[in-house]
């Protein structure tokens, strides 16, 4: 990774129709909570509890957002996520065969493109407002992010063309301006 500018590097939450994005296994578990769940998909969301809940990132009502760094490098943006530390050491990730959003861990992460509401690509400077609509493209073919599945299943991110879906459009809610890692 290259030096990242802190000039237009920042804090930030995700959402998507005023839910937050959290990682996944807090989404699932605010389903299970639900009165009324039936035994059937209490199992199935159980099972992607214990194998996915905190590798995927989705959104839902009523789960705390994550704070994520949005650190600025070669006129893209890593992704990084805050720990429960509050160290940003794991990264938003597109990687990988699903080409879900999910948490890495690795040395080669996803590089994310803003695009503004004129369908420009964006930094800081172009984002003065402290909460902002915006889409994410990911890496050199920048490709757009979108969302699948819903209710009663928990949402799911990904920028896979094939798997349809429709396009996300996330509001960007500034949390702290140039910051460093």
């Amino acid at each position: 990774m290259q030096d990242i500018d802190k000039t237009q590097s920042f804090t930030a939450q995700l959402f998507v129709d005023n839910k937050p994005v959290a990682l996944a296994g807090k989404v699932i578990q605010k389903l299970l909570e639900d009165p009324d769940i039936t035994e059937e998909l209490k199992r199935v969301l159980e099972k992607k509890l214990e194998h996915s809940g905190n590798l995927l990132l989705s959104y839902g009502e009523d789960v705390t957002p994550e704070t994520f760094l949005f650190a600025y490098h070669d006129d893209v943006y890593t992704i990084k996520i805050e720990g429960s530390d509050g160290v940003f050491k794991h990264t938003a990730s597109m990687e990988g065969e699903l080409r879900n959003l999910s948490v890495f861990e690795g040395d080669d992460p996803t590089y994310f493109h803003i695009i503004n509401r004129s369908g420009e690509s964006s930094k800081l400077d172009d984002l003065p407002d402290e909460l902002n609509k915006i889409r994410l493209h990911t890496g050199p073919q920048r490709r757009e992010v979108h969302t699948y599945a819903g209710p009663p299943y928990f949402p799911v991110l990904t920028d896979y063309p094939n798997r349809g879906g429709k396009l996300v459009f996330f509001e960007l809610k500034i949390i702290k301006r140039n910051v460093s890692m």
